[in-house]
C-alpha cells in the first residue's frame, strides 16, 4: 500500500513548482527469533517466567533499534519546462497557467519488524514475548529536477537549484528531529503490548505476526504526524513572499 502526499509552490518570477512525493512503504517484515527458520521454544532460567501464571503477567522490554537513510540524492537535467509541468500536473500539484522550472521529490518509507522468543511457564502455558523491534524510517529516491532549458550557472539556473536543494535540506533536518521521537514512541508502545499465549508451537509465527501488526498500528500515527509536519515545513519555503523575493534576486542582475 502506498500513499502519496504532494505540495506545490509557484515562483512569481521563475514560475518554479516544487513538490515532495511522500510515499509510504507500508510493508511489514515478520521475523520471529532471529537465526531460527522455524518456530522454536526457548527456555529461559528466569524466575519471572517460572513464577508467572499467565502471559500477561510478563512485562516485555524488547530492545528498540531505529534505522534510517536519507537516500542518495540524484539530479535530473533531462526534462524541459513543459515536461516538468506535465509531471507536476500529473500529481495535481501544478496549477493551470503555471510552468515548473524545478521539482524536488522524495519518498518517505517506513518498515517495522519484530523478533520474539517463546517461553513455557511452569503451568505449561506457552508465551510469545517480543525480544527486539527494528524500525526503519527514512527516505528513498530523492531527486531534484531542473529545467534543461536553463543556462547552467545563470542566475535563474542557480536560483532553481538552490531552491530545490533547500527542500531536500529541510527533509533531512525534519527526519533528524523526529528520529528520537520514533525511538521513544517505540519504547512506549512496547510497554503497552503484552506477550501472546499460544496453545501449540506452530502458532508462534502467527502470534509474532499479530504482535508486529499491533506495533505497526500504534506507530502509524507518528508516521502520519511526521509527514504532516514535513509538508508544513516545506510550505514555509513555498510561499508567494519567498517566490517574489527570489524573483527580485535575478531581476537585479
Amino acid at each position: 500500500m502506498k500513499k502519496v502526499l504532494l505540495t506545490a509552490g509557484i515562483c512569481a518570477f521563475l514560475l518554479v513548482g516544487a513538490f515532495e512525493a511522500l510515499a509510504q512503504k507500508a510493508s511489514i517484515n515478520y521475523v520471529y527469533d532471529k537465526g531460527n527458520p522455524k518456530p522454536k521454544l526457548t527456555f529461559e532460567p528466569d524466575a519471572t517466567f517460572l513464577q508467572a501464571a499467565d502471559c500477561q503477567e510478563i512485562v516485555a522490554t524488547p530492545e528498540v533499534n531505529i534505522y534510517t537513510s536519507y537516500g542518495k540524492l540524484q539530479y535530473d537535467f533531462g526534462r524541459n519546462r513543459a515536461q516538468l509541468t506535465g509531471l507536476g500536473k500529473k500529481f495535481g500539484i501544478v496549477e493551470q497557467g503555471v510552468f515548473a522550472a524545478g521539482l524536488a521529490v522524495v519518498e518517505v518509507a517506513w518498515e517495522i519488524s519484530l523478533n520474539t522468543l517463546s517461553h513455557e511457564l511452569a503451568n505449561g502455558k506457552i508465551c510469545v514475548v517480543p525480544s527486539s523491534v527494528d524500525v526503519f524510517i527514512g527516505y528513498q529516491n530523492p531527486v531534484i529536477y531542473v529545467d534543461k532549458g536553463l543556462k547552467p550557472h545563470s542566475c535563474e539556473y542557480n536560483l532553481v537549484v538552490r531552491h530545490e536543494q533547500t527542500h531536500q535540506q529541510i527533509n533531512k533536518a525534519a527526519l533528524d528531529y523526529f528520529l528520537p521521537m520514533f525511538h521513544d514512541a517505540t519504547q512506549r508502545i512496547g510497554q503497552s503490548i503484552y506477550p501472546r499465549e499460544v496453545k501449540k508451537v506452530d502458532a508462534i509465527e502467527q502470534a509474532t505476526i499479530d504482535l508486529t501488526q499491533e506495533y505497526a498500528q500504534k506507530l502509524e500515527p507518528l508516521v502520519s504526524l511526521f509527514k504532516t509536519e514535513l509538508l508544513l515545513e516545506q510550505s514555509k519555503l513555498d510561499n508567494h513572499t519567498n517566490y517574489e523575493m527570489e524573483g527580485r534576486l535575478c531581476k537585479k542582475n
